[in-house]
Formats: C-alpha cells, structure tokens, sequence
C-alpha cells in the first residue's frame, strides 16, 4: 500500500509571493493522501484571495485547526464557515474569549465578533475542545495544551484578558500539529506562544519520535531578547533539521538572526504561496 504524502501549502503570512495578498496573520492548507485540512483563518481576508489564485478549495477541508483564539489566526472564520458546512473545528481551551494586546490604544485582540458568533452557532458534533494531544490521523497529530517546562521561553509579549490591562493572558490555548513522515517529526506552527523548545519537546515526548525533519509557522520571536535567541538558536541547531521556515510572527529581524546564526541551507524565510512537501506518513 502507498504510503500518504503530505503537502503543505501556506496561505497568509506577513510575506507574500508576487501575485498573492500578504497581511498579518497566518494560514496553511495541509494535504495528505485524500485528506484536506486548513490550519487557522488569517485576519483580514487574503485567506480567501490566496486560496482562490493558488487553486485551494477551501469547501473541501474536513477539519479546521485552531492554534489559538487571536484575531490574525481566526479572523475570517465566520466567512470559512459559510461556505464549509461539513468541517470540524479542533482547538485548545477557550479560544472565543475577549483578550488585549498590551498597547493601550489596541482594540480587542481576540476572535473578532463575526467569526465568534459563527464559532458559537455550530451544532456540538463539529466542536472538538482538546485538553490533550490528539491523532486527527494516523501520525497526523495536534498537540493541544503545551505544557511549559523551561525557563527561558515566555508567550512573546505582553497579553491581557480585560481591556483595563489587569489580567495577564497566558494564552492557554496555543496548539501546534506534527505530522510523522519517514525521515522524522514536521511540525506546523501558529504562534508558538508556548515557546519553540517546548512545544517540540512535548511533541516528541507524545509521538516517540525524537528526529525531527523540519519545522514551519510563526515561533514568536518578535519581542525575544538576545539570551532567548541564543538559547533557542542552540537549541534549533541540535535538532539538526532538514529544514526551519520561519514565518508571521517570529519577525524578520529575529529570522534573519536565525538564519545567521543557523546558515541558509536550513533557514527559509516562509511566505504565502510557499509550498512545503513534508514527506511520506510512516
């Protein structure tokens, strides 16, 4: 029997090839065998832009993948659901609750009241709140809550709950997925708010598999200061990866460290468009 291969296309980044929208948010369309998911919604509309130029049918996904509840990962979700009536929405602890960014002037950075009402009005079959990592597939997982060990990592920022900026968000909800290929562990990204080292020690820790082959998607490492970056980059090195793709949030000056630090071989700066064939699922 053939073995499936999975594809990985992403839809919205910050960066963009020619002929694409870009805008700040995320979203990726994973393939594998006969199998279509989309992974998160981006903010403000190129996922529908994108996913039409590059062929995507959005309709066909049979599973959405939320890495967590702000508004430039879950910002057309509304407008996905309106036409896809068939997808379930798998993600970690309450991701339609209101929350803050830490600049004053910032509206509500969390799931935008469109997308909210859309999330709330689905029947119960199609609403999977994941306290645990969870197989979607044979070797296609999602990690669900990150448990953070470390030291070093933080969420990337300062988050609130309230808009008076009192309660500090921990963002609880952040979920990543992997996919177990021949040649080692792929692991998709949102934000990363749990931090990088944690979030691929968990996945090893769950999945048995300790190679890992590449790792793509926002890390959030816009805010990092120099002792994080070192740490991470150290970290990054001994995984001896096939392939790191930073995108979204990791911040182009952090990526461009990243790839210095790591060389160009290994370091590819994402963008929407960008096409990642993953490998074989064991």
């Amino acid at each position: 029997m053939s073995k499936e291969q999975v594809k990985i296309t992403l839809l919205v980044d910050n960066e963009a090839a020619e002929g694409l929208e870009k805008e700040h948010g995320f979203a990726a369309w994973i393939e594998y065998g006969k199998h279509k998911v989309l992974f998160d919604t981006g903010h403000m509309g190129a996922l529908q832009k994108n996913a039409q130029r590059l062929g995507v049918d959005l309709k066909q996904a049979e599973a959405i993948v939320i890495s967590h509840g702000h508004r430039d990962h879950t910002g057309t979700l509304d407008k996905v659901l309106a036409e896809n009536s068939q997808a379930h929405i798998y993600f970690a602890n309450e991701i339609d609750q209101e929350r803050w960014w830490y600049m004053p002037d910032a509206d509500n950075y969390g799931m935008p009241e469109a997308a909210r009402k859309a999330f709330a009005a689905l029947p119960a079959s199609r609403v999977h709140p994941l306290k645990s990592h969870y197989y979607l597939a044979p070797g296609v997982g999602i990690t669900g809550p990150v448990p953070r060990l470390n030291d070093f990592e933080d969420t990337g920022g300062t988050f609130h709950l309230d808009d008076k900026r009192g309660a500090v968000d921990k963002i609880e909800d952040d979920q990543s997925m992997w996919f177990e290929t021949d040649d080692g562990l792929v692991v998709l990204l949102g934000c990363c708010h749990s931090g990088l080292s944690n979030t691929i020690d968990f996945i090893r820790k769950v999945s048995g598999i300790d190679k890992v082959k590449g790792v793509l998607g926002g890390m959030h490492l816009l805010q990092a200061n120099e002792q994080r970056l070192s740490k991470t980059f150290d970290i990054l090195t001994g995984w001896k990866a096939d392939f790191l793709i930073p995108c979204h949030c990791t911040g182009m000056a952090s990526a461009k460290k990243m790839e210095a630090a790591i060389g160009c071989q290994t370091v590819k700066h994402g963008h929407a468009g960008m096409v990642v064939d993953a490998g074989a699922l064991r």
